[in-house]
């Protein structure tokens, strides 16, 4: 009875240790095929190993039947371990040209037997032996033998394709692989014959032992990828590896241009057959000046980055050209790697948006303009209705469609500022020559201002002196009756600049705190510190209001820490 529990926790124990080493192998080389067929043939025994562990602590005839056609699919196990050993062997069935034969050979058939097994009885068989109680046992049954003849034969060609990879390879650490191998899967044959043939064949129905095996298989595998560099992407096969699946075109030319090694990548951008490019000049390929782009860049600095080419081809193709010099030990140049990047459909993009940006734009001016000529036109009328108007109640009526031009006027100024935002780089400028451009444009008597500004440089967009504007100009118009504005600056803890506005005014209620950012929000136009905060986005600077009601408005605005520097020197 011990040997039969510890049989069974054998089975979860496999469970546990395939599992973890699947996920280690794929780690180490996602993109490799034998690292996926390793981690799915892994998957697949700790599916096969829950299985057994489950069937052998179910509790009844029902049970165990149940997981027994749960774990139905073990042969489809046999036959990713087979493809697994082929891909890693470089057998010939595991290339791309021959998958359909690897999957009527090994995939169907094994897909077969599993579904035979799920749906009848002519695999297995579950019935009551004295002592240990309900256990299953094979079927006597011509499938049954049918299926084991054909995993053991699978078995055996895994095992005899690895041990003649290990005769005939040459490196002496690929040998060492490859033997572990072939002792591993030559333990978890022997140990699956055991439970598959021998012991049914003297009446013996316990947990599988092909577990046991399997253990042993997963310890050579650890030892052989700690030892001898198993599964990982060796100096040997990198380079050629990286080369054959780069997505972007790599050429090695010598010192003089001419081309040594391409991928199927750059093949595909210059649109010339890879087999005909070694041996021609990369001037050739490349418009002149180009080249001499390329060249007087590799000569001066070293390296080339972002130079676009629009190739002379049938259709029209522009790639990004990066590149660098490869020197020898001594420091002479030894060759030269350029990686072409297809760009086509990105520069057809950008100019399809900048054409649309251009009519936008084009159409938003003219619209702007004749309506501004419109409203000039109007204020004018309503001007002389004004003044030839005696009736009070006429006048109030033309005083609010005054009132109602002007702000028409004033949102068709907003929409011209907005236009503008983004519309030029952003740069470096000085906080406090900011800070007075906006404020200096604001009548503000009787208010004291007050600065305490470092010399500091903040990178924003250039329309950002309308937000301290705004800021100043908000507060004239909506603080009540201020006497103090603060303009300072703090430096936080993470590197974030502070930039502080602050006045003695009334403040801003706290359900108003996040609506003032709204479009259309408050008693004036609605645009004003909207608009700033559009205007500081553009760089990553974010504002908020944080005064409290009664006391004052606070308006902080956060400069992320590569967003400022110092103009000279330190700022404190």
């Amino acid at each position: 009875m011990l040997l039969f529990t510890v049989l069974v926790f054998t089975c979860l124990i496999s469970a546990f240790i395939t599992f973890g080493l699947g996920i280690f192998v794929l780690a180490r080389n996602p993109a490799s095929v034998v690292n996926r067929l390793f981690f799915a043939m892994m998957l697949g025994a700790t599916y096969w190993a829950l299985g057994e562990y489950l069937l052998w602590t179910a509790s009844g005839a029902d049970g165990l039947r149940f997981w027994l056609k749960a774990s139905a699919f073990w042969p489809l196990v046999i036959a990713i371990a087979v493809h697994f050993i082929l891909a890693f062997t470089s057998h010939p069935f595991a290339q791309e040209k021959r998958r359909m034969y690897l999957i009527a050979l090994l995939y169907i058939p094994s897909l077969v037997f599993s579904f035979i097994g799920l749906f009848t009885d002519a695999i297995f068989t579950v019935g009551y032996e004295t002592g240990i109680g309900w256990v299953y046992e094979p079927a006597q049954n011509p499938a049954n033998i049918v299926a084991g003849i054909y995993i053991i034969a699978m078995m055996c060609l895994a095992t005899y394709a690895t041990a003649l990879s290990w005769q005939h390879v040459e490196k002496k650490k690929i040998r060492h692989q490859t033997m572990l191998i072939s002792v591993g899967l030559a333990l978890l044959l022997g140990f699956g014959c055991l439970s598959g043939v021998v012991l049914p064949y003297y009446g013996i129905h316990y947990p599988n032992v092909v577990f046991i095996g399997n253990v042993f298989f997963s310890l050579i595998i650890v030892y052989a990828v700690q030892r001898y560099g198993l599964f990982k992407l060796s100096p040997e096969t990198a380079v050629p590896y990286i080369l054959r699946t780069l997505p972007d075109g790599v050429v090695l030319t010598d010192p003089k241009g001419k081309i040594l090694v391409v991928n199927a990548a750059a093949a595909k951008n210059l649109k010339i057959p890879d087999q005909t490019l070694p041996g021609q000049q990369i001037r050739a390929l490349l418009p002149e000046p180009v080249c001499a782009t390329i060249w007087s860049a590799l000569i001066t600095r070293g390296t080339i980055a972002d130079v676009e080419a629009v190739l002379s081809r049938e259709e029209y193709c522009v790639v990004s050209i990066a590149g660098t010099l490869v020197r020898d030990p001594s420091g002479e140049t030894a060759g030269i790697v350029l990686i072409f990047r297809d760009v086509t459909d990105r520069k057809s993009g950008e100019m399809a948006l900048r054409m649309a940006n251009e009519k936008i734009s084009l159409l938003t001016q003219m619209t702007r303009h004749d309506i501004g000529n419109l409203m000039t036109a109007l204020s004018g009328y309503l001007d002389l209705l004004k003044e030839k108007n005696n009736n009070p109640e006429s006048s109030a009526y033309l005083l609010k469609c005054t009132e109602i031009a002007e702000k028409i006027s004033r949102h068709l100024q907003f929409s011209r500022e907005y236009q503008e935002i983004g519309s030029h780089q952003p740069s470096w400028q000085q906080l406090d020559q900011l800070i007075t451009q906006g404020i200096t444009t604001v009548p503000y008597e009787g208010i004291e201002v007050c600065t305490r500004i470092p010399p500091v440089e903040v990178y924003t967009d250039p329309l950002a002196f309308k937000v301290m504007y705004n800021l100043f100009e908000n507060a004239i118009r909506h603080g009540g009756n201020i006497h103090r504005f603060d303009v300072s600056t703090v430096e936080k803890p993470d590197g974030t600049l502070a930039v502080l506005f602050e006045d003695d005014g009334m403040g801003v209620k706290n359900e108003d705190k996040r609506r003032i950012f709204e479009y259309g929000f408050g008693s004036n136009t609605g645009i004003g510190l909207s608009l700033s905060r559009d205007i500081l986005q553009t760089t990553g600077i974010t504002i908020a209001e944080t005064g409290t009601a009664g006391k004052g408005a606070r308006f902080e605005i956060s400069v992320p820490p590569g967003g400022w520097r110092a103009s000279r020197g330190k700022i404190w």
